[in-house]
């Protein structure tokens, strides 16, 4: 059985900081749900493919295995995870 894992996601705007929503991976599967109190703020961070909703959702696998684009755009591209990979080896 796979262990379910969480990720409360935040956004630093203008010098602020709201909680986005939450995250989960369960069984391969990522999903994701808006805090209702961001919601209220009218602030949509992917009005695209993202739902703003207070529903749980789950994006298609392709192109960002599972991963709204919204969140990928925030991980290192291939650049940043050879330089990771780089210093992590270093250490």
């Amino acid at each position: 059985m796979e262990e379910t894992k969480n990720v409360l996601v935040t956004l630093l705007l203008e010098g602020k900081s709201y909680e986005v929503g939450e995250m989960v991976l369960n069984n391969r599967t990522i999903y994701f749900r808006y805090h209702s109190d961001f919601l209220k703020k009218g602030l949509n961070i992917s009005p695209i493919k993202l739902p703003f909703t207070q529903e749980i959702t789950n994006a298609e696998k392709e192109p960002f295995d599972g991963l709204y684009g919204v969140f990928n755009d925030s991980l290192p591209d291939g650049w940043g995870r050879l330089l990771l990979d780089r210093s992590l080896s270093s250490k």
